[in-house]
C-alpha cells in the first residue's frame, strides 16, 4: 500500500516537473479570464424578455398614454391614489402669492436616460399664460390669478425632447407615420415591450389573430372571434381604477332640459351597478373630496313616473335615442326596457363607434380628473362641457374651487358641487367600468 502510494507521488511530482510552464501558463490564463468576466459582465448583453403589446388609440409624441408616460419618467411631484401630494423630481415646493406663485426645488441627484444630470432648464411643461423662471437648482411658475390645481399638471411625466427619461423603462425606438406614432420599444435591463398602437379594438384584434402582437392592453370587450383555448382573458378590477360607465344626457334636448325628466329617467332603471361595484358621483371615491351624501336615485317607479308627468303630458309620444358603445349594448338595452315599462316612453338603441356630440343620450365611460377640479366638464361656459349642462350655483362653486388653495375649504366647496350636481342629475353614474387584458397562452 506505501509503495503504492509512493509511486503515484514519483509519477505526479515528475509529471508536474516536465510540464510545470504549460501549467502555471494555463493557470494564469483560466484566472486572467475569470477576473476578466467579472470585471466585465454587466457589459455583456443579455437575452431580453420581448414582448409585445397592442393599445387603442391614435397618438403623438405629445399624447400617447399617461401610464407608459409614467414607465418612463415622472412629473415634478407624484399624487396617491387619494389625492395626496408628494415630491418627485421636485424635493419640495412652496406656494406664494395667494396661490398665483409656484417655486419647486428639483432634487440634485437625478439622472436622465441620456446620463446627464437633471436641471431646471430640462422641465418644461408648455403652459400657456405662465411667467416661468429658472435658477440653478429652482424652476418658479407665475400664474396670472390663483389656480388650486396647479399641482395636478405637474404630476405629468417630463419627457426630454420626447425621448430621454427618468424612470425604469428606456425609449429605445419609434415608428411614427403622419405624424401619429405606430409603435414604441422601451426597455430595461432585463425587459423588452414593443407598444404597437392600433386605431380601434376590433383592428388590435385583427393584429392578435394575426400574430403581430402577443398581446392587448385595455380592451372594453372580448370578440367572440377569440380562441379561448389559445388566448387567456383577464378582466382588471383594480379597486384603484378611476373610469366609471355614465348615462350623459344632451341638456339642450326638447325632453331633457327638463330637470324633472332627468330625475325620472334616472329612477326607473332597476339596478344601476349590473354586477359591479356602484358609483353615485363625478368624483372618484378614492378622492379626499368625494361625498357620498348625495342623492343615489335607487329604484322607484312611482316617484319617476310622477317625475315625468311633471313635464311630459303624453308620454308615450315621447322618442328617446339611446346612443352606446359596443359594449354597453347589453346594458343600453336593459336600460331602454325600464324606460318603456316603467315611463312608456319610445327608445330607441344604436351603437356608435365613439363618442360624439350630436346625441340625446350616451352611455361611455367617464375618467374623473385627479383633481376634483371639474370646471371643464360641467362649466357652463366651457366647450368640453358636451352635455350642455347650465347651472349658476355649479359654475360659482366650480370657480371658487379652483381658486383656493386651503384643501379644507376646497373639500367643502367640492362636497356641495357635488351634492348640486346629483340634484340637477345632468347625468346618471352607474358603475367602475372594468378592462381586460388578453394575451397568447404559453405552448409546453
Amino acid at each position: 500500500m506505501f509503495k503504492t502510494i509512493r509511486r503515484y507521488y514519483w509519477v505526479t511530482q515528475g509529471f508536474l516537473a516536465r510540464h510545470n510552464k504549460i501549467i502555471i501558463q494555463t493557470t494564469g490564463i483560466v484566472l486572467s479570464l475569470i477576473l476578466i468576466f467579472f470585471l466585465f459582465a454587466r457589459y455583456i448583453p443579455t437575452p431580453k424578455n420581448t414582448v409585445r403589446i397592442g393599445r387603442i388609440g391614435k397618438y403623438n409624441y405629445e399624447t400617447f398614454p399617461l401610464d407608459i408616460q409614467a414607465m418612463m419618467s415622472r412629473g415634478l411631484v407624484a399624487i396617491s391614489a387619494d389625492g395626496k401630494i408628494s415630491g418627485d423630481l421636485a424635493d419640495t415646493w412652496e406656494i406664494k402669492d395667494d396661490g398665483k406663485t409656484y417655486v419647486f426645488t428639483i432634487n440634485n441627484n437625478i439622472y436622465w436616460h441620456d446620463g446627464s444630470k437633471l436641471t431646471p432648464q430640462d422641465i418644461s411643461y408648455n403652459f400657456k399664460d405662465v411667467i416661468v423662471e429658472r435658477t440653478d437648482s429652482t424652476i418658479t411658475y407665475k400664474l396670472k390669478e390663483p389656480f388650486s390645481p396647479f399641482l395636478s399638471a405637474v404630476n405629468r411625466p417630463i419627457i426630454k425632447k420626447n425621448k430621454y427619461g427618468t424612470g425604469d423603462y428606456r425609449l429605445v425606438k419609434t415608428e411614427v407615420y403622419a405624424g401619429v406614432l405606430q409603435s414604441m420599444t422601451l426597455e430595461t435591463d432585463s425587459e423588452r415591450r414593443i407598444y404597437k398602437f392600433y386605431p380601434t379594438e376590433t383592428s388590435s384584434l385583427t393584429a392578435y389573430n394575426l400574430g403581430e402582437i402577443d398581446s392587448i392592453e385595455k380592451l372594453s370587450f372580448i370578440n367572440d372571434t377569440l380562441s379561448k383555448d389559445k388566448t387567456t382573458i383577464l378582466e382588471d378590477n383594480n379597486k384603484d381604477s378611476d373610469t366609471q360607465s355614465v348615462v350623459f344626457f344632451n341638456n339642450n334636448d326638447t325632453v331633457l332640459t327638463s330637470k324633472s325628466a332627468r330625475q325620472a329617467l334616472a329612477y326607473a332603471i332597476e339596478d344601476k351597478s349590473f354586477g359591479k361595484e356602484r358609483t353615485i358621483s363625478s368624483i372618484k371615491k378614492s378622492s379626499w373630496a368625494y361625498n357620498n351624501l348625495v342623492k343615489t336615485y335607487d329604484y322607484d317607479k312611482e316617484k319617476a313616473r310622477a317625475l315625468f308627468s311633471q313635464d311630459v303630458k303624453d308620454p308615450g309620444s315621447v322618442k328617446l335615442e339611446l346612443k352606446t358603445m359596443l359594449q354597453y349594448l347589453d346594458i343600453a338595452e336593459n336600460i331602454a326596457v325600464s324606460w318603456r315599462n316603467v315611463l312608456g316612453v319610445q327608445v330607441d338603441v344604436k351603437v356608435v363607434s365613439n363618442v360624439t356630440s350630436d346625441y340625446q343620450i350616451l352611455i361611455t365611460d367617464f375618467t374623473p380628473p385627479t383633481d376634483p377640479d371639474q370646471y371643464s366638464i360641467w362649466h357652463s361656459t366651457q366647450n368640453t362641457n358636451f352635455t350642455h349642462f347650465s347651472n349658476l350655483k355649479i359654475d360659482k362653486l366650480l370657480e371658487d374651487g379652483r381658486r383656493t388653495s386651503d384643501q379644507k375649504l376646497r373639500k367643502e366647496i367640492y362636497q356641495d358641487f357635488q351634492r348640486f350636481l346629483l340634484e340637477d342629475c345632468p347625468a346618471i353614474f352607474l358603475f367602475k367600468s372594468g378592462s381586460y387584458t388578453i394575451s397568447r397562452k404559453t405552448l409546453i
